[in-house]
């Protein structure tokens, strides 16, 4: 095995973070819980797309993309998930 750099480490192992999270997001069926994951996978191609190679940036570059229509596709369904909306009205404090 040879000894690569951090930079390199890091640029390829969150460019399959990505794609993972992404994958998982379109099995799960829950709009929240999917949504959280494309979320991650958003966040995980930002770093592959601004260090990795030409390779890497292209497929952070769609893992990114996919994953933004992704999200914008499930803000509706997750804000009308009941697990969401129920835990949110309990945690809210209310003014007399």
């Amino acid at each position: 095995m040879k000894a690569g750099n951090l930079r390199d480490a890091a640029t390829s192992g969150g460019f399959w973070l990505a794609w993972l999270l992404l994958a998982t997001a379109l099995l799960i069926p829950a709009p929240t819980a999917s949504f959280c994951l494309a979320f991650l996978a958003v966040t995980g191609a930002v770093f592959p797309l601004a260090l990795g190679s030409r390779w890497q940036r292209v497929g952070a570059l769609a893992a990114l993309v996919l994953s933004l229509l992704l999200v914008s596709s499930l803000v509706g369904p997750a804000k009308k998930d009941p697990y969401f909306k129920q835990h949110r009205a309990t945690q809210t404090h209310q003014t007399k």
